[in-house]
């Protein structure tokens, strides 16, 4: 299973690993009801509100529970409806109010699914936990960084797909993007030392549409200014910046010649490997300080599978796409 946070990091919730987060590609806002289904042939569609006591007027009869309790108790319900199977959970936890919603459509033929779609809504419901205000900051950190790192994982398949095609300006773009990640997570992983954290500045991690950009140009300098990149490094950087501009944006009002793509590629491949190793050095400092997001584990240790295909399904959502779907 792998975990859902809510947008303030008011409560988490785990969710099997074949369901996938509906509310961003359908179109609606981040808020409740957060629907999931599975990808293709959904059998289902699961919801989950939260509601505090000043949006939503709290039944006093429905169980009550505490703030970072995963054993909550909920009132189950069934909807009377001629055509769909409409099943209802509430619970409180402190001035919060929870209800889960599963609406299908059972047949003959799919019962049995339906009745296994029912039992993972179940399982997830009994990990569903309300976090106090002390602990929302770290779940919304560590949260952003999960999908951080998933949309780097999921870049690859665009970069693999681009090299297979001989698409030279996409790789390009693509390689830059990676460059700008891994400094991202330079800094990132650098402050933690520095600051002694194991919170994340989550203005490098994280863009919403309003908030005011970190250029790529700014993460340069601020991993000079942080001595993660060297003067060769970061003039390098900056003149493959300009190459990679030129190449986007004047392609055709200029010179340049598309054969000189497959050698931009590579120099941008080069100084990419430079500055993911730099990173992996970073990360084993953490280790061996015993600080940040890796003081307690090595990070070059192997992967057990159960996260592998963890991040497999955050890849499968950061794509949202049956190209690069991954059976988990």
């Amino acid at each position: 299973m792998k975990y859902f946070t809510h947008p303030q990091g008011i409560f988490e919730i785990k969710i099997p690993l074949n369901w996938h987060y509906k509310n961003e590609v359908a179109g609606y806002e981040n808020k409740s009801p957060f629907s999931f289904e599975l990808f293709q042939n959904t059998q289902g569609c699961f919801q989950i509100s939260c509601y505090h006591k000043s949006e939503q007027i709290i039944n006093p009869h429905l169980p009550k529970g505490c703030f970072n309790d995963d054993k909550l108790e909920f009132i189950k319900t069934e909807l009377p409806d001629d055509e769909f199977k409409i099943l209802l959970w509430a619970t409180v936890v402190e001035d919060y109010f929870f209800m889960a919603k599963f609406v299908c459509q059972p047949t003959k033929q799919n019962l049995n699914i339906v009745k296994k779609q029912i039992a993972k809504v179940e399982d997830s419901l009994s990990t569903l936990m309300c976090l106090s205000l002390d602990r929302r900051e770290f779940a919304v950190n560590y949260d952003r960084f999960d999908k951080f790192n998933a949309s780097l994982a999921a870049s690859f398949d665009l970069k693999n797909k681009a090299i297979k095609n001989r698409s030279f300006i996409e790789l390009i773009i693509i390689v830059a993007n990676q460059i700008d990640a891994y400094l991202r997570l330079c800094i990132v992983h650098k402050y933690q030392i520095i600051e002694n954290t194991f919170l994340f500045k989550l203005e490098y991690l994280y863009q919403a549409e309003i908030d005011k950009p970190i250029m790529e140009k700014k993460i340069y300098q601020k991993a000079r200014e942080m001595e993660i990149l060297s003067e060769v490094q970061y003039n390098q950087l900056y003149k493959l910046y300009d190459l990679r501009n030129k190449v986007v944006h004047r392609y055709i009002i200029t010179d340049i010649k598309t054969m000189e793509l497959k050698n931009i590629c590579y120099d941008y491949e080069l100084v990419c490997e430079e500055i993911r190793l730099i990173l992996a050095k970073i990360e084993t400092e953490q280790f061996e300080k015993n600080v940040g997001y890796h003081g307690t584990k090595d990070p070059h240790r192997r992967k057990e599978q159960s996260h592998v295909n963890e991040l497999f399904s955050m890849v499968n959502d950061k794509h949202f796409s049956k190209e690069f779907y991954r059976k988990i």
